[in-house]
């Protein structure tokens, strides 16, 4: 009986220090993911204005050239980081999302 009790609470305390670490890997994977939707957002951005044009986007975004009027909110004819972010947010990174 006291073996059991020892290894359950061995297990307790094993999985009470590796769910933080989980945490911390989902947090790296989530600013991974940022930065490397940062850097493709930036490679479209050929004239280096901070947004998005729809020609940009038809030119190497076909995901966010599928969805520009629904992404961009304000109607400009661009689409912003800003822009994307309340998009993905709104519908839970099922449209628009960049692979």
């Amino acid at each position: 009986m006291k073996a059991l009790k020892t290894g359950l609470l061995v297990t307790l305390l094993a999985t009470a220090f590796a769910a933080p670490a989980a945490f911390a890997g989902d947090d790296a994977a989530k600013g991974d993911r940022a930065q490397k939707a940062h850097e493709r957002l930036k490679a479209a951005d050929k004239n280096g204005d901070g947004k998005i044009s729809r020609e940009e986007a038809n030119a190497s975004m076909p995901r966010l050239a599928k969805n520009f009027d629904a992404i961009d909110a304000n109607k400009d004819g661009f689409v912003t980081k800003e822009e994307m972010r309340a998009f993905h947010e709104k519908n839970g990174g099922r449209k628009g999302k960049q692979s």
